[in-house]
């Protein structure tokens, strides 16, 4: 039963409230917990919704708070995408542990929660398992992103997309999660909702490895620690229309640009001019046509300065590929820069999509 269905079901039966959420023996759940370096190792007596019970032989004060760590028994469970990391209270002491009440960030939608964490511990085949907990982690990413106001990501975990976006989503999503971890401040980077939102949705369609880089990129540059900012939305919306070849003939292009004059945004040294033969090397597609067509196809995105002569095109043409000022910025996004899009180039993307794309409605 999918996530979807099952939070239906629950909704229908109402969900009645009880005088302590429904508890589930975790047989196939490890744990660990700080403070105290190394993190603590406990075996999982219970657990249900609103918290769990570790056994224990160390003791800790009532109303503590400590970080929990979540993953499945055994190898799987040493993967990063198969642990979570939540911060949980202490409520009780047990004569063989501790009970902890779970302390969960703001976002957090409770029903959702509930559902995720009874799966882990009642699904039986670890494919079904392993996708519980990176959705729990998922969840929990992006309210950290987002905080209270991920509702909108949040819910492109529930029925909104198919099974294969929902992979799509949750592989984006988790190796943004792995760059900033990277980060010195990246616990406290912050995303536009809708941005975080716009990105998952669209970057969900693809299935293309390069593609899917650019967008984990592109969120990563669209996080800071500064104040929400939602102008790389103009390069999202770019983004999404660009195939696997154009992505190759646009990532070659400014890569060439940018070798050539490092820091400058237009290279000085003329116009970047391949041959049929190159775009098919670059491209692995043999039509050169269809080569010449993508080419044309990022003139009128905005990004390659000038459009081929489809009309009088022959195979001894050289074609150019020089990156505008917009397609190096978006470049430079989906390589992970962080600094907010000029104003002049958020309304230049918006025209270009727009001339492209007539029912095109987004506002600049």
């Amino acid at each position: 039963m999918d996530l979807s269905n099952l939070k239906r079901r629950l909704l229908r039966l109402g969900y009645p409230e009880q005088p302590r959420a429904e508890r589930h023996g975790a047989s196939g759940l490890a744990a660990s917990y700080e403070p105290g370096s190394p993190a603590t190792p406990a075996p999982v007596k219970d657990i249900s919704s609103s918290g769990i019970y570790l056994v224990t032989e160390k003791r800790l004060r009532t109303g503590e708070l400590i970080t929990l760590t979540l993953q499945e028994d055994g190898e799987r469970g040493t993967h990063a995408e198969n642990q979570i990391s939540i911060h949980a209270k202490v409520a009780r002491q047990g004569q063989d542990g501790l009970g902890l009440s779970f302390v969960l960030p703001p976002g957090v939608d409770t029903l959702l929660w509930g559902v995720l964490v009874r799966n882990i511990v009642t699904l039986s085949q670890p494919a079904q398992i392993a996708h519980m907990f990176r959705t729990l982690r998922t969840v929990l990413f992006l309210c950290q992103l987002c905080q209270s106001d991920a509702h909108e990501a949040i819910l492109l975990l529930d029925g909104q997309l198919d099974h294969d976006r929902t992979e799509n989503l949750l592989k984006i999503a988790l190796a943004t999660q792995g760059l900033l971890a990277s980060e010195t401040d990246g616990d406290r980077m912050r995303c536009h909702p809708t941005l975080l939102a716009t990105i998952l949705r669209e970057g969900s369609w693809t299935t293309d490895e390069t593609i899917r880089r650019l967008w984990v990129n592109l969120l990563v540059a669209s996080c800071s620690v500064e104040a929400p900012d939602n102008s790389n939305h103009a390069l999202a919306s770019l983004l999404i229309h660009i195939s696997p070849p154009q992505a190759s003939i646009f990532l070659y292009a400014c890569e060439r640009a940018l070798s050539v004059a490092p820091g400058v945004e237009i290279p000085p040294s003329g116009s970047i001019v391949l041959s049929p033969a190159d775009l098919v090397e670059i491209t692995d597609k043999s039509d050169a046509t269809r080569n010449t067509t993508d080419v044309v196809y990022l003139f009128h995105l905005g990004l390659v300065q000038k459009e081929p002569n489809l009309t009088s095109f022959t195979q001894d043409d050289g074609i150019d590929i020089t990156p505008t000022n917009l397609g190096l910025e978006l470049y430079k996004r989906c390589c992970g820069e962080r600094r907010k899009l000029p104003q002049h180039l958020v309304t230049e993307a918006y025209t270009h999509l727009r001339n492209f794309l007539p029912n095109y409605d987004a506002e600049a």
